[in-house]
């Protein structure tokens, strides 16, 4: 009955981790992408995604990429660098920062290894591939349904002092409240 019990509480926990990090972190992506557009870098645009339809996209980009990506940055990644007895700090960090770069775009660099981070941090306590999986596929999941009923022009706003506040405030916020929830809400696996 506890591992019954731990383990609602863990999906419960991912399930809030993924919709804090998704709302905390995309308003700072969105503002990098802005200020980096104003820098004249190069911004990647989402204009073919949904070439192959709305479906396609959502089991690709949604469900099996995510998979695949945890499978591949945290399973491998982080197995691999623990068995060169590496400390937890350092997989983290450098499997988070494989993971931006792997992405391949200036403007979801801090979304993409904030993520990285909580993914990682998310792997290493609990041993359970399957929690950041879960919060990789809600992740991505929101962003194809949202972008496509939302559209697909240029969402960034504008550089306001109130909206480069509210983007950091919120990104704070919801580094804190991971966090607090990883901490207490995510229980470590017995070894």
């Amino acid at each position: 009955m506890l591992k019954v019990k731990n383990n609602l509480r863990t999906a419960v926990v991912c399930v809030v981790i993924a919709l804090a990090c998704l709302f905390g972190y995309i308003i700072l992506q969105n503002l990098c992408a802005e200020l980096f557009i104003r820098w004249g870098w190069e911004v990647r645009r989402v204009t073919d995604l949904f070439k192959y339809g709305f479906w396609v996209t959502f089991l690709v980009v949604g469900i099996l990429f995510p998979i695949l990506e945890e499978l591949f940055f945290r399973l491998l990644g982080c197995k691999l660098l623990k068995l060169i007895k590496m400390p937890d700090w350092a997989v983290i960090i450098i499997t988070a920062i494989l993971f931006a770069v792997y992405h391949g775009s200036w403007s979801q660099t801090v979304y993409q290894l904030l993520m990285g981070i909580w993914l990682a941090w998310i792997f290493i306590k609990t041993k359970n591939i399957g929690w950041t999986m879960l919060i990789h596929v809600i992740n991505n999941t929101y962003i194809i349904t949202y972008t496509y009923l939302a559209g697909t022009g240029n969402d960034a706003f504008d550089l306001t002092a109130w909206n480069i506040i509210l983007s950091v405030g919120l990104a704070i916020i919801t580094t804190v409240a991971v966090f607090f929830l990883i901490k207490k809400g995510i229980p470590n696996h017995e070894e």
